[in-house]
């Protein structure tokens, strides 16, 4: 996978503002294609193409009798997923292919149910039209098997293209609070109409909506490429949205997933004695927010993860950095956990950076840095919570925390952190501080839920 911000930004250009292939001409579009497709990282496994797994698919082929293949948004461990024209009615979808191993054709049926559910429980609800909406499902066979399809409304970028974006500086406020704001919404659809939590709120989940314009400008450049006879550019093919809606890919399947596209690790000589908090500032004065056309429109994407209240897939939930206190400790989780997700990424919206980012050191695994940076954070987490959950006992003794000395932590609470390391005004700090602590209560029961959090002051002021 590439490591560099420059490779990660050329895989987004393309999506922000795609250069009309009319402005190159022949002899240089060939040269775009050779090159990148020498450099860009490898696609798919190959060997996944076997019985039980990826169907093969290739431009034009048609997808349960109406939908026509234009191009490849992205792959995932379970599924690719393509751009189709509908036949019919000459409308672009997002069609999701899944493997054909029984395992993946379960999750797949398990998915469905649940976009079902969003999809007609009260489309009336406000807060529908921010879920990513099902627009059909069926089957396919192939010579690996019979796959199940999933297609979707087309989406753009998720927001984690906004901030590699700004350069990790952070999203003008007003922008911020537009997302968090239709965020929200969709979480008050998903909790309280719906009965669903979707354990996996982040950045790379969150898609902008995008205009028909948009999606006439992909079709156009991949139709000029394939009128070319020339293999389309990787980083053209390559859709971080879509990426995600596949399900992990093989390398996001253990605790490290996604450090690549994540260049923001703080100093690796952080020893136990130096306190989590100097972890946290770095040195530079920031460059400003990017701004964000204020009519952004988001949708909630991939509930490929989520579950029902009542009826849990799994007790592992979350990616890492937005990963909820209850979760960590397996103390069991409900709509809160969405909502602690919500505040880390409001968080790292506004600044840029991850609020939790915790790392594996030489006399702390990653599980134990990350309590003990929501510690510094909260300046404390009550007794009472860390005595609950099967993981309590491992990292707590008597309410402290058992790997870390109590004079070696820094408390450093998002307020400061927003003045002394982002330059935050203490004025602007306060409110944007409070809001975020609402939603990362340590107590889940006392935790803000999303109808709540549309209410609040800083949301509102």
């Amino acid at each position: 996978m590439p490591s560099t911000r420059e490779t990660q930004m050329s895989q987004y250009s393309f999506l922000c503002s795609p250069k009309e292939v009319e402005d190159y001409d022949v002899g240089e579009i060939k040269e775009i294609a050779d090159c990148e497709n020498k450099s860009y990282p490898q696609q798919e496994d190959p060997g996944d193409y076997c019985p039980g797994g990826y169907m093969p698919i290739s431009y034009q082929t048609i997808l349960g009798d109406k939908y026509q293949v234009v191009r490849k948004l992205g792959y995932g461990h379970f599924s690719t997923v393509w751009l189709c024209e509908n036949i019919i009615n000459k409308e672009y979808v997002a069609v999701k292919v899944c493997k054909s191993a029984n395992i993946f054709t379960a999750v797949a049926q398990d998915e469905i149910k649940l976009l079902q559910c969003t999809r007609d429980k009260n489309p009336d609800h406000p807060g529908s039209r921010n879920i990513v909406q099902m627009l059909d499902f069926f089957n396919c066979r192939s010579i690996n098997g019979n796959h199940t399809a999933i297609a979707f409304e087309i989406m753009g970028p998720s927001l984690l293209h906004l901030i590699i974006q700004s350069d990790y500086q952070g999203i003008h406020i007003p922008g911020v609070k537009t997302i968090v704001r239709q965020v929200l919404e969709g979480l008050v659809y998903l909790h309280d109409d719906c009965n669903i939590i979707h354990t996996d709120i982040k950045p790379e989940n969150i898609l902008i909506k995008v205009k028909e314009s948009y999606v006439s400008r992909m079709v156009s450049t991949t139709k000029k490429f394939h009128d070319l006879g020339v293999l389309m550019p990787k980083s053209y093919v390559a859709a971080d949205s879509w990426t995600e809606l596949c399900g992990p890919q093989e390398d996001d399947l253990n605790e490290e997933a996604l450090e690549w596209t994540r260049n923001r690790s703080f100093p690796e000589d952080y020893n136990m004695g130096n306190g989590g908090s100097n972890r946290r500032l770095k040195e530079g004065s920031l460059k400003g927010p990017l701004w964000i056309d204020p009519a952004i429109e988001v949708k909630i994407a991939d509930l490929g993860n989520a579950c029902w209240d009542d009826h849990h897939f799994s007790n592992e939930i979350q990616t890492k950095q937005y990963r909820a206190l209850e979760v960590i400790l397996d103390a069991g989780y409900s709509f809160p956990a969405d909502i602690w997700s919500l505040g880390c990424v409001a968080f790292e919206l506004s600044t840029g950076e991850y609020l939790f980012n915790p790392k594996r050191y030489q006399r702390c695994s990653a599980t134990a840095d990350h309590l003990t940076l929501i510690w510094e954070v909260l300046d404390g987490i009550p007794s009472y919570i860390t005595s609950k959950g099967r993981n309590a006992i491992r990292y707590f003794d008597n309410g402290r925390l058992r790997h870390v000395e109590e004079h070696y932590l820094k408390i450093w609470k998002i307020e400061d952190v927003l003045v002394d390391k982002y330059d935050w005004k203490r004025i602007d700090a306060i409110p944007f501080a409070s809001f975020i602590e609402s939603m990362i209560e340590p107590d889940p029961q006392l935790r803000i839920t999303a109808a709540a959090a549309l209410q609040s002051s800083w949301l509102n002021e």
